[in-house]
């Protein structure tokens, strides 16, 4: 009898709203692929299949699969998910749509607040029930109460329940009885309570989060569930996981209880694989800049970590207290339409061409000019090689997308195409600066890290804009959050609202609170599938009394005399380096406890050797770069480059994923691992 073949093979594939990226890592040779295929909208899972099939991968090999997908990312931007019936304390029915009193545009009088993802008012319905701050119950529940708010539910066709209570993340049994009755009157109807989602104390916050965990979790059910099938139909047997926000992986039934947990989790992926491979070049502190087909984001990695937050907004005004790596996105991807506005200015983005019909390049029936069109007709991409030729790109088409705006602007069609460009260089620039500047970070003292399947082409722009002096191209950038997965660890953060004041607490206390915090996290950790020994890590939010906003600030939960008293030097320290002053003996407030555990997998080292089987030379051919015009650029085959090659601008470097540019006055070096680090010209006159 035959032995079956030892599974080795690890896959990492990210769904994006354009293409769908696929890396595969035998751990018995050493060796990576890639393969890119375009994502399939309509069925976010046959694009995942496409690139298990494209890539020739042999199944019956694949030990593990992590999988980062975009389904929830959509349902929540296009309001797909399921019609959520809403629970609450009575009186606080409104609370959805009250939302908060700022503003997005101050002055503007015809802006109106963003919807909640609620079909209806009328789905928000109130129950006899009271907990009190400090978690006395104050009015008991009446179970016939609940259930007639079952009936109307159940009469108003929901598919899904929200359960949110006042100071349930204080004291969870109203809402855990609430969700048993739930649960029995209306038998199949995903429930998400907030206690679970957010345990947060801001009731708008704690609500929105809980709404849109429950919306997404129908349709994830669905996802996950066919997808499964059909992994087993092609007999892949190996266990798979999703990507979560945070940049740890989950397992997919998981997933289905948690949605909301995927709300960013291709781009985590490619965050991860950022901080890996700067570490890998030398280089731990990052910008980071991932421009795809759809969308660009941009992060911060200081000293080879991620900032983690829990302010991510669905759209402004609607936000998810969820932990995720900090990332800001915007809509400038090599598919974003160039427009002229109302007042006759040229504009790039935010709306996207996606996958289909795509830029008019791709002839799938595009026929607005997009940022790639443009990079077309500027020589940029070769349109015999694109994805290493398995796709022929349209120049005649790109031109003629790009011909009617050129003509209202009187501009010709090189030109415009050259200024959707600079335009979309500047809208990343101004991103990254968010990220940077806005937040006390000079870009100058950063190395800029470009990667998705744009990000190459663009990274030198952007750079040089912002006066950063070095640029990072990763080995397979387009398929860069799909390596990140095959690196991802599993990763819990757990948050628990529960005050305490610096004058009323002593560090037993402190630490009992740490420890129901650490056991739900562990139990999470290992229900995702790890079973070895997570390392921990501890914090609290503070603030002093009275104040609006707090800080996060680590703590050695060590069992040392004096623990809490260093904590609160270290919030002081904090906040003078934020506000610019401390108040000496004032009290503080200890807001929420906070929990990260984290399960390490086996190294993994990311490189590559250059193929030595032919030239990495390849004809040149004529570039244009604003400031310049048309220049004789040299082109070559990234992966026959020799390690420690000089490569001087300008220059075009090609791969099946990706291509990079290299303008003129800059030149670029293979490191030891095949990345390739670029030497930034600063900004000159005339250039954008």
């Amino acid at each position: 009898m035959e032995s079956l073949p030892e599974p080795s093979i690890s896959l990492g594939i990210d769904t994006g709203g354009t293409f769908t990226d696929l890396v595969a890592f035998d751990a018995q040779s050493g060796q990576l692929a890639t393969f890119k295929t375009p994502s399939v909208a309509a069925k976010p899972g046959q694009a995942l299949f496409n690139a298990i099939q494209g890539s020739e991968v042999d199944v019956a090999r694949i030990a593990e699969l992590v999988h980062g997908t975009t389904v929830c990312t959509n349902a929540l931007i296009e309001r797909t998910g399921a019609r959520v019936g809403f629970l609450t304390t009575r009186g606080h029915e409104d609370i959805p749509y009250i939302q908060r009193i700022n503003r997005k545009t101050l002055y503007d009088l015809q802006w109106r607040k963003p919807k909640p993802l609620l079909q209806s008012r009328g789905d928000c319905l109130g129950i006899d029930e009271r907990m009190g701050s400090a978690g006395q119950e104050i009015l008991p529940i009446d179970p016939d109460d609940v259930a007639a708010q079952c009936a109307i539910l159940r009469a108003r066709g929901v598919e899904a329940v929200a359960i949110c209570l006042l100071f349930s993340y204080v004291e969870p049994a109203h809402e855990q009885l609430v969700a048993e009755i739930v649960a029995r009157e209306l038998p199949g109807i995903p429930i998400s309570i907030s206690h679970e989602v957010a345990p947060i104390w801001r009731e708008y916050e704690r609500a929105s989060t809980t709404i849109a965990d429950t919306y997404l979790k129908p349709l994830m059910s669905t996802y996950v569930d066919s997808l499964t099938e059909s992994l087993a139909e092609i007999e892949m047997r190996a266990p798979w996981t999703i990507m979560k926000s945070n940049g740890g992986a989950m397992k997919a039934a998981a997933a289905v209880a948690n949605p909301i947990q995927t709300a960013q989790s291709g781009p985590a992926g490619g965050m991860i694989a950022a901080a890996a491979l700067g570490k890998q070049a030398g280089e731990p502190n990052l910008l980071t800049l991932d421009m795809g087909g759809t969308s660009a984001d941009v992060g911060l990695i200081i000293d080879g970590a991620q900032k983690h937050t829990t302010e991510y907004e669905i759209e402004w005004g609607v936000p998810a207290a969820i932990p995720l790596i900090d990332i800001k996105s915007i809509g400038a991807g090599g598919g974003s339409i160039a427009w002229i506005d109302a007042g006759g200015f040229l504009r790039v983005g935010p709306q996207s061409a996606r996958a289909l019909p795509g830029p008019a390049c791709y002839g799938r029936g595009g026929t607005l000019p997009t940022v790639t069109d443009a990079n077309v007709v500027m020589g940029r991409i070769d349109p015999g090689n694109f994805l290493g030729g398995r796709m022929t790109l349209d120049r005649d088409a790109a031109e003629a997308a790009i011909a009617p705006l050129a003509a209202q602007l009187d501009m010709s069609v090189l030109d415009l195409a050259a200024a959707i460009t600079a335009i979309a260089d500047e809208n990343m620039a101004g991103a990254v600066k968010m990220i940077s500047i806005e937040r006390g970070h000079d870009p100058r003292r950063f190395t800029l890290f470009g990667f998705g399947g744009a990000g190459p082409l663009h990274a030198c722009a952007v750079a040089r804009a912002l006066g950063i002096p070095k640029v990072l191209i990763p080995i397979f950038p387009g398929n860069a959050s799909a390596l990140g997965m095959l690196i991802a660890e599993r990763r819990v953060d757990k948050v628990w609202t529960q005050a305490f004041r610096s004058t009323q607490v002593d560090e037993t206390q402190v630490a009992q609170q740490f420890q129901i915090i650490l056991d739900a996290a562990l139990a999470e950790l290992r229900a995702e599938g790890f079973t070895g020994d997570p390392s921990v890590e501890y914090s609290i939010n503070m603030r002093y009394l009275g104040q609006n906003y707090e800080q996060e600030v680590p703590i050695a939960l060590d069992g040392a005399i004096g623990m809490l008293e260093t904590a609160y030097r270290t919030f002081e320290d904090h906040h003078a380096a934020l506000y610019g002053y401390t108040i000496e003996n004032e009290v503080i407030e200890l807001v929420s406890f906070r929990v990260t555990v984290r399960g390490s997998r086996p190294p993994i080292r990311l490189s590559v050797e250059p193929d030595r089987s032919a030239p990495a030379q390849r004809p040149g051919r004529e570039v244009f770069f604003r400031g310049h015009g048309f220049v004789s650029a040299t082109v070559w085959d990234r992966y026959k480059l020799p390690l420690g090659s000089r490569i001087d601008g300008p220059a075009v470097i090609e791969e099946p994923g990706s291509t990079t540019l290299i303008e003129p006055d800059m030149w670029a070096e293979v490191l030891d691992d095949g990345q390739l680090l670029i030497w930034v010209a600063p900004e000159t006159e005339g250039q954008a």
